[in-house]
């Protein structure tokens, strides 16, 4: 009965968005008719919340954030990232981006610790290993819209906290949108890779210089249609992105003539995929490696085994508990490594694009899902 609610909402909510958005004019209309997501269509909701019903394996969250600051109904929150506590694994921090006003910094129980107010930061990343003004911090970087640039940032693991913006470096694509950090192990140096609206993607690398952030563009190259999630593999070399109405492709960056080429089972021949394809990570489960990428379609998350010969391994949902489900998720990371009592085998956040209290549709925000709860999908 509780779902039946919840759809009943959703479908009143996703009608007064349209009727709101028509007011509006002509071109605002035509825009919900090219993009067709859920939130923009009563009918796409309907739809999702059906495919959804058809994947079989459900877990819950099992904490959340606190919700985004932003205008009632807006689509606000986007792409999360996790940062580890190399000295203190239950003082690790959650990242999360708010595309109408900049990053917040949560800790485990999803309580707001810091909110760096530097512009519409839609999507970010972060990686380990940087040497910054003396010492080795977290590179934190993140796609800046209100800029067109991508902002960089540093975590100190003896302050336990995100930086203020120490560099913001122009991109030339069109609209910067999604984004994720490379480490090359065998030349050990740093990379920030983005992606514009324009389906450009950009190769940046990063290095602390003379008391600055130098930066060089090393390549770029155009996909067939527009992407967001990225996400590459160190010991590889290989980046995978999702193009939204395609599926998840993957290419060799250590081969400048290498030529993308498409998951198996990532597009909708998969009939529990459903575009669009939006969040994509990696993580490590019994020495293997794992892709989990949020399938908009259908409010659900598919997991594959990224190999010799990748395979997809399963779908789940996040169904309503003690907090709400999770429906239309942008962003999602996940670690699989201890991070204290709560998480002892790691974490999945989550971008939730209908975050509801009892009955009040809120605010977006971030669910917790511990990593536990998917391993059953891993050993199918």
């Amino acid at each position: 009965m509780k779902n039946i609610k919840y759809i009943s909402i959703l479908y009143l909510f996703c009608m007064f968005f349209i009727a709101c958005s028509t007011k509006t004019g002509k071109q605002d209309t035509l825009l919900i008719v090219r993009n067709a997501e859920a939130r923009e269509d009563s009918l796409e909701m309907i739809e999702a919340l059906s495919r959804q019903n058809m994947i079989e394996f459900a877990v819950t969250a099992t904490a959340e954030t606190e919700p985004v600051k932003s205008l009632e109904g807006e689509d606000a929150a986007d792409d999360p990232a996790i940062w580890v506590n190399p000295n203190n694994a239950e003082q690790s921090l959650v990242l999360g981006t708010n595309k109408k006003g900049g990053v917040y910094v949560y800790d485990l129980d999803g309580n707001t610790k810091q909110f760096i107010d530097c512009g519409h930061i839609n999507n970010i990343d972060l990686k380990n290993g940087f040497y910054y003004k003396g010492k080795v911090v977290s590179l934190v970087t993140g796609t800046n819209r209100s800029l067109n640039t991508i902002s960089v940032f540093v975590i100190d693991p003896d302050s336990v906290k995100l930086s203020n913006v120490i560099a913001n470096i122009p991109s030339g694509v069109s609209e910067v949108y999604g984004i994720c950090n490379y480490y090359n192990t065998k030349e050990q140096k740093h990379y920030s890779i983005v992606n514009g609206k324009d389906f450009q993607i950009e190769q940046w690398y990063l290095n602390y210089e003379s008391d600055s952030i130098y930066y060089r563009l090393i390549r770029s190259f155009k996909v067939s249609s527009q992407l967001e999630g990225m996400v590459t593999n160190d010991s590889t070399g290989i980046l995978y992105y999702g193009v939204e109405q395609e599926g998840i492709f993957k290419v060799d960056l250590l081969n400048s003539f290498a030529i993308p080429e498409k998951l198996a089972d990532s597009d909708s021949l998969n009939v529990d995929i459903t575009y669009d394809i939006e969040g994509i990570a990696l993580f490590s489960y019994n020495c293997q490696t794992y892709l989990m990428a949020s399938s908009q379609g259908s409010f659900s998350y598919a997991i594959f085994n990224i190999g010799v010969n990748d395979k997809y391994v399963g779908s789940f949902k996040v169904i309503n508990g003690v907090i709400d489900g999770v429906e239309e998720t942008d962003g999602l990371e996940v670690v699989s490594v201890p991070l204290g009592s709560f998480y002892p085998n790691g974490l999945i956040v989550l971008q939730d694009g209908f975050n509801f209290d009892g009955d009040s549709l809120m605010n977006q925000n971030f669910k917790y899902v511990p990593f536990e709860c998917v391993i059953p999908v891993l050993n199918k």
